[in-house]
């Protein structure tokens, strides 16, 4: 696909460097490359275009090896894919973790071994299949995980409330049950949101008690009561882990609690508090409304495969073990 090509990248590359950039194709013959490379800087095109680089390939890893010394790994987001680039090339080379990589893993880690307690989760965003396995996972250690958006109406109606029309994952609702279950205590739930009545044509923002919607009635956002007891168990956090959004924020109207909150968590990391924010909406909400935290994310999937403690490959060939 052209727009997936990195030829783009090569030529801004090349006006800050001041110097050219040639990006070739991985067909291209090693003599070809390594001539190229006198003349000035080689980008090899998108590994992702090679049907090897999906299988492994080991004919794809010994050819990309011919053309270096050293192997390092900055693509965190990419780790958890057993791939040619990720597994069988660092094994034919000298291979290192490169210094994002090894910010991300360290930031991570301060989440599911190493940070102070307590530590904290606010969780959201519209999918809780994903996030599940997190919270499994790290539930232990948390003290509180704190929930909004989809993944907080899921538990919801697996609690057995009426949620409406509010956006659920109901191929989670079992799921969903067993967690509420396991966490007890620790897992805090909305009391009071904010919904829209879907039967009219007008926005009809209302505040209600969770015990209290109807089926017309869509959940946008969390309310006040919630935020005010989110808030106490952020304001007492040493660690803090968010992922998703708490409600629709992609009407500026939704986003009360995420902005209250988020400005909330970016303060605390101003205060001998870690904090670290994953997930592409989330990360991009901070950044849209200049709220600063310790670190942010953009590992995706991987994250989430690290923080549930799943195999990580691309981490496991350059020869990375995790803490117990």
């Amino acid at each position: 696909m052209p727009s997936l090509s990195l030829k783009p990248v090569g030529y801004t590359l090349g006006k800050i460097l001041r110097q050219p950039v040639k990006v070739l194709t991985l067909s291209s013959k090693p003599e070809v490359i390594k001539n190229e490379s006198k003349k000035g800087l080689v980008l090899l095109e998108n590994i992702r275009f090679d049907k090897g680089e999906d299988n492994n390939s080991q004919l794809l890893a010994r050819s990309l090896a011919r053309l270096g010394q050293i192997y390092v790994n900055e693509a965190f987001s990419f780790s958890h894919r057993a791939t040619a680039s990720m597994v069988s090339l660092p094994k034919k080379l000298p291979s290192y973790a490169g210094l994002a990589l090894i910010n991300e893993i360290n930031s991570l880690e301060n989440i599911s071994h190493k940070g102070k307690k307590p530590v904290v989760a606010v969780i959201g965003g519209a999918k809780i299949s994903d996030k599940l396995p997190v919270i499994e996972k790290l539930l232990p250690r948390l003290s509180a995980v704190l929930v909004g958006g989809g993944v907080a109406n899921t538990l919801l109606r697996a609690k057995g409330l009426k949620i409406g029309k509010s956006l659920i994952d109901n191929k989670e609702i079992k799921d969903g049950k067993k967690l509420i279950k396991r966490a007890g205590k620790k897992l805090i739930l909305p009391v009071d949101v904010v919904v829209d009545n879907v039967s009219t044509k007008r926005l009809e923002a209302r505040l209600k008690m969770v015990n209290k919607l109807m089926t017309s009635d869509k959940i946008v956002d969390l309310g006040t009561e919630t935020c005010r007891v989110y808030a106490k168990y952020i304001k007492k956090a040493k660690t803090i882990f968010w992922g998703g959004p708490l409600g629709l924020v992609e009407e500026s109207k939704w986003r009360h609690a995420t902005l209250a909150l988020g400005r909330l968590a970016s303060a605390r990391a101003r205060r001998q508090v870690f904090v670290v924010v994953g997930g592409g909406d989330t990360v991009g909400f901070f950044h849209q409304h200049n709220l600063v935290v310790d670190f942010f994310s953009a590992g995706g999937s991987a994250m989430l495969n690290f923080l549930a403690g799943e195999e990580m490959p691309g981490l496991t060939s350059i020869g990375y073990r995790r803490p117990k």
